[in-house]
């Protein structure tokens, strides 16, 4: 399934990044460019209307949340894109905010160095123009980032109006992480084109921190739920059938699957290495959802859930504001 979301979310990015550049000129030639100094409350505007897209679909439980997802996330990193524009356009009046930064923002964000697209001399960024092979290349590898957080993210929905919450929650944040990223790029260097060659083959380097293998992560966020089940000293039905769906649509083995649920059954609390989750902010951030979402599941978040989930919050270096956005 994910293969074919990528496809399905790539095509769509390729469509919003040309349309986002035509239709912000058109906006500036009416309005003239955003001010420098409203940039703070462009990027808030923007993560409230990406929460509210994210919260709607998020509405929709099971598989046809999961079919919502799609256009969601489209439509999301759309205005994603037109908000990193805007930031551009503030900090260079008079010039092009070329599409290739915008790109390449939107992958610095997630974690990647898009090496290709631009680069940085001195004070100045210099641009490289992108032939359309290699745009499309790059979009696809965007499409393909973006799809992996999309699949990290689908346990939450499963959960009917646990999912609107932290979903809206997830998708604010992400968009202030991204407005900020492109805010200190601008104010920080002059774009200019390096010169009118255009660029046919695009690399881009990963540069987030090694990561525990998927099925080792996979089993500790688990064993972090199951523990979670435990705080407030009573176990509700609802919270157990949770978990145990969760368990049931991962992919791990029938064995892992086993000693998990027996876990549950027998109310063992294990020993946790938070150390993946402190070096890697966003798979601290999926693991604050899930454990927001199982929260929840009950209808109560008792006070002892949100501690912990505060505590947790801190530990991972979260901010407060984004932890208090989904304990409220």
């Amino acid at each position: 399934m994910l293969d074919s979301a990528q496809e399905k979310i790539s095509e769509g990015l390729e469509k919003a990044v040309n349309s986002v550049k035509n239709e912000r000129a058109e906006a500036y030639k009416k309005n003239g460019n955003p001010s420098i100094h409203h940039i703070d409350s462009l990027i808030s505007n923007y993560s409230n209307t990406n929460a509210a897209i994210s919260g709607g679909a998020g509405l929709i439980p099971g598989p046809l949340g999961m079919a919502a997802t799609i256009p969601e996330i489209i439509a999301v990193t759309r205005n994603q894109m037109a908000m990193i524009h805007d930031i551009g356009a503030a900090h260079n009046q008079n010039k092009e905010v070329p599409k290739e930064l915008i790109i390449g923002v939107m992958l610095s964000a997630s974690g990647s160095a898009a090496t290709s697209l631009f680069v940085i001399q001195g004070q100045k960024i210099m641009a490289k123009r992108v032939g359309a092979r290699a745009l499309q290349q790059v979009i696809k590898i965007l499409g393909g980032k973006i799809t992996q957080q999309m699949g990290k993210s689908m346990v939450a929905k499963y959960a009917p109006f646990i999912g609107a919450v932290v979903m809206a929650g997830w998708s604010r944040y992400s968009t202030q992480k991204i407005g900020e990223e492109a805010k200190d790029f601008f104010s920080k260097y002059e774009v200019v084109y390096e010169s009118e060659e255009v660029i046919e083959t695009v690399t881009v380097d990963d540069i987030t921190v090694e990561e525990t293998a998927d099925t080792k992560l996979t089993k500790l966020k688990i064993q972090i739920l199951i523990n979670m089940l435990q705080i407030d000293g009573t176990i509700d039905q609802k919270e157990i059938d949770f978990v145990t769906s969760f368990i049931n649509k991962t992919d791990l083995s029938e064995s892992d699957k086993n000693d998990l649920i027996k876990q549950i059954e027998t109310k063992t609390v294990k020993e946790i290495d938070y150390t993946v989750f402190k070096n890697n902010q966003t798979e601290a951030m999926y693991l604050i959802i899930d454990l927001v979402a199982l929260a929840k599941a009950d209808g109560v978040f008792h006070e002892a859930e949100k501690v912990y989930v505060k505590e947790l919050g801190t530990m991972f270096n979260i901010k407060d504001d984004v932890i208090n956005m989904w304990i409220q």
